[in-house]
């Protein structure tokens, strides 16, 4: 059975707007004789995506994948440059459809050959398809610059205003239901009672959401709000987004007065991060970091400072109905130091050999969700380039440092991790009051800690050696019934989950 494959494009995809709408081309490319003689068809569509970049259009990656995959008889599109406006990526598809030459190519407009003329031809296309976009860019670029200099809202509305009019007579102007919300939020941060946090789950409790949230209120988004200069009739030269050249006065009424901005401005900027207050760059490290999960809605809890003390809380506390669990570390330090005071003291030669490496030699492995992290970088990347805000060299230049990084990560998840730790020593490695050293004393053998009401309630062992971990506690535990150190009950009993039996009397019992 015999496969076509159409691919479909528009940069600017609105319902009313019908030139070559991706109906249209469907339509062509369906009605193409190479298309006719095939059993089936399948389509991929990218709708309002540039063609700029592969790597922002997720159909078109489904397209190539399907290609290479499992190549079809056909392939269909309504012009080369529904393809590609990029020089080099038309390139590479060119290279990729030499090596398949079963397949047959098939355009509405224009026509794909393999041949010296036909690559010539395909690459003096793809240059000039290219070269339509970048001064189309440069064009809308110039013309957006012209329009934010004389005050002009150019890009998103800001909740609180709403656009007016069509056309030249469009103007932007005050929402009221909608402004009093955003007025409430700058008040209320404005006696600096409350934090952005604090903020975000009285109006999640009360539902006051602004009309375009797909979700409630975060910490982030509140802070984001407060400083928008937009809600004080100004804008910047250079644009509000990339807060650039000078302020200049707006076309558009402000909301907020000048006397509240700058005592919410004089807040933020106490509490703007780069890892703590500003200025002071935050070194601080964590002994649990990334290894807590609430036991009571699952989220994770992540570590800050607070007078001095460290402290992990469930990042659920900016929504309607928070968790507000935290735990200090102090508590889970005792936990940790009395569990390795037991496995100190047995030390099977077996498993002493086994595990050959130091600490000191130890790259950590990367976290299971690193390579989903690199990937919603990427696509910010893509939007901030597709936006305008960075020039091809430093979106290439960041783009080839976040692929190279990504492989790196996909070889080293990979890759069996050695055993990191020597098991002889680890109260004497926990005694020096390293958090990095202690982390990963603790992560050489727990994956995950679950914690509820402050205390430990069960640990899960890592996968790679679940087994030798869960074998090793159990005897450890077997060899101390009777004389285990007064107080270590709750580190028994947190290790239920790594056992099928339960544990009785303060010791592991043998299966």
């Amino acid at each position: 059975m015999s496969t076509a494959l159409i691919y479909v494009r528009q940069s600017r995809h609105r319902d009313y707007e019908r030139t070559v709408s991706p109906e249209v081309q469907e339509q062509a490319c369906r009605a193409l004789a190479a298309v006719r003689r095939c059993d089936t068809a399948e389509v991929y569509c990218d709708l309002d995506k540039s063609g700029k970049t592969v790597a922002q259009r997720p159909e078109f990656v489904r397209f190539l994948n399907r290609i290479q995959a499992d190549p079809p008889a056909v392939i269909a599109v309504y012009d080369q440059s529904r393809t590609f406006r990029n020089t080099s990526e038309a390139l590479d598809f060119y290279a990729l459809m030499e090596r398949l030459p079963e397949i047959e190519v098939a355009f509405h407009m224009g026509h794909f050959e393999r041949s010296p003329a036909g690559e010539f031809t395909w690459t003096t296309m793809a240059a000039a398809h290219t070269m339509e976009r970048r001064m189309t860019g440069a064009k809308i670029r110039e013309a957006k610059g012209y329009a934010i200099a004389k005050g002009e809202m150019v890009g998103a509305v800001p909740a609180g205003y709403l656009l007016e009019g069509e056309g030249r007579d469009r103007r932007v102007v005050i929402d009221e239901p909608v402004a009093g919300l955003v007025r409430r939020v700058f008040a209320e941060y404005a006696t600096g009672r409350h934090s952005t946090r604090n903020i975000a789950h009285r109006l999640n409790a009360e539902r006051a959401w602004l009309p375009r949230f797909k979700g409630g209120w975060r910490a982030d988004t509140v802070a984001q709000l407060l400083g928008n200069i937009a809600y004080i009739g100004k804008s910047w030269s250079g644009g509000r987004t990339r807060r650039r050249g000078e302020l200049v006065d707006a076309a558009w009424p402000a909301l907020i007065d000048d006397r509240t901005w700058a005592r919410v401005q004089e807040l933020l900027d106490r509490y703007k991060r780069a890892g703590g207050r500003r200025g002071i760059k935050n070194e601080r490290q964590y002994a649990f970091q990334g290894l807590l999960r609430c036991a009571r809605c699952g989220r994770r809890m992540h570590a800050h400072t607070i007078s001095s003390r460290a402290y992990y809380n469930c990042r659920s506390n900016d929504q309607a109905e928070p968790c507000r669990r935290g735990v200090r570390e102090d508590a889970l330090l005792a936990w940790a130091e009395r569990l390795l005071a037991v496995l100190d003291q047995y030390r099977p030669e077996s498993v002493a050999r086994a595990v050959a490496n130091s600490l000191a030699n130890r790259r950590p492995q990367a976290a299971p969700d690193a390579l989903q992290q690199i990937d919603s970088s990427l696509e910010r990347l893509g939007k901030r380039f597709e936006w305008g805000h960075l020039e091809e060299a430093a979106y290439r230049a960041e783009w080839d440092r976040l692929i190279a990084r990504r492989q790196e990560i996909a070889a080293e998840l990979a890759q069996p991790q050695p055993s990191p730790l020597p098991l002889e020593g680890l109260l004497a490695a926990w005694n020096t009051g390293v958090p990095r050293t202690r982390r990963e004393l603790i992560a050489a053998f727990f994956q995950e800690i679950d914690v509820l009401d402050g205390q430990v309630e069960a640990v899960r062992p890592r996968e790679d050696r679940a087994a030798e971990v869960a074998t090793l506690l159990d005897r450890a535990f077997e060899s101390f019934v009777g004389v285990a150190p007064a107080g270590f009950e709750p580190a028994i009993s947190a290790l239920r989950g790594l056992r099928p039996g339960p544990l009785d009397d303060g010791a592991a019992r043998s299966e």
